[in-house]
């Protein structure tokens, strides 16, 4: 497995073990053992290390610092927000928890992404009724932002951001 894939899967078993407190110890073992990297945590952010470089993860409900302004966030609540360093590159993931309707959620996407200069790439919908989520891709100055929306119940819309070097 190469450096790049260890780092990055590494980073996101860290990220899922610090959902979990508890399990936090065991979990950052199994991950040492399974990939053959050092985890450190001081807290507030994980660091991932292996001989040829590092990957650092940091977790919150805010937007994480250095979180680029040309992305649009729809306005709601945000369950989690993360963002990861490693080989000098930074990638995000936010994810939100709005009020409005997958539809209403897809078109602020389509409006305001062009706008604030992304060229979007490709729109895919999939499912049907309660099932239906929407896959957008756009691209800008060296960057790449998948945006995904999924339909919950009540009307409302999960939307998961992920932006970062192309």
């Amino acid at each position: 497995m190469s450096t790049w894939k260890r780092l990055l899967v590494a980073g996101v078993c860290v990220v899922l073990a610090i959902g979990v407190a508890a399990c936090k110890q065991a979990a950052q073992k199994a991950v040492e053992q399974a990939t053959g990297v050092k985890v450190e945590d001081d807290g507030g952010s994980v660091t991932v290390k292996t001989d040829e470089g590092e990957a650092t993860v940091k977790t919150g409900q805010k937007l994480p610092e250095r979180f680029p302004e040309s992305v649009p966030v729809y306005e709601g609540t945000i369950e989690t927000a993360s963002s990861m360093t490693a080989g000098g590159t930074e990638t995000f993931s936010v994810v939100v928890q709005a009020d409005d309707d997958l539809d209403t959620v897809k078109k602020f996407y389509l409006k305001e992404m062009p706008a604030r200069g992304w060229k979007v790439q490709m729109t895919l919908d999939t499912g049907t009724g309660e099932s239906r989520g929407v896959l957008i891709t756009a691209e800008r100055e060296g960057l790449g932002l998948n945006v995904t929306l999924e339909e919950r119940s009540g009307g409302k819309t999960q939307v998961t951001l992920m932006v970062g070097s192309k």
